[in-house]
This record gives structure tokens, sequence and C-alpha cells, in this order.
């Protein structure tokens, strides 16, 4: 895999399929899989100024709850 950011690489938008979410109805922290044998997390941004990291262009941090991981192992297992 490379550090190039995916739209960089794919000149398609990647298909989402749900895999889980963790409240119970409206917009929050979510895992979708996509046709690229890769992971989407909706989440909270996080700036790489607050945490002091330096993250190369087309990337972000993301946070989400630790739940909602282990939801999705299960839900991807």
């Amino acid at each position: 895999m490379t550090n190039l950011p995916l739209t960089g690489v794919q000149e398609s938008a990647p298909q989402l399929t749900f895999v889980t979410k963790i409240c119970g109805a409206g917009s929050c922290p979510t895992v979708y899989r996509t046709d690229r044998d890769t992971y989407v997390v909706q989440g909270y941004t996080v700036t790489a100024e607050a945490t002091g990291l330096d993250i190369p262009a087309g990337e972000q941090l993301v946070e989400i709850p630790a739940a909602l991981l282990a939801e999705a192992l299960k839900a991807a297992g």
C-alpha cells in the first residue's frame, strides 16, 4: 500500500457497504466496508495541530469510540 490518498490511486469513489454503528438514530460514528478491500470510518475530526502529528496531504485523523471498533470486528468477522 502506498502513502498516496486512495482518491489519487483510484479513479472512482469507493462503493460503501454499512458494517456497524453504535448509536440508535441519526448521524454518528460508523464503519463502512468498501469494494477496494478497505474500510471507511465516520467519526469526529481531530486536527493534526491538536495532536502534534505531521499528517501527509490527503490524510486526516478521525476519532471513533473503542466500542465501535469492537462492533466492527464482530460484524466484519
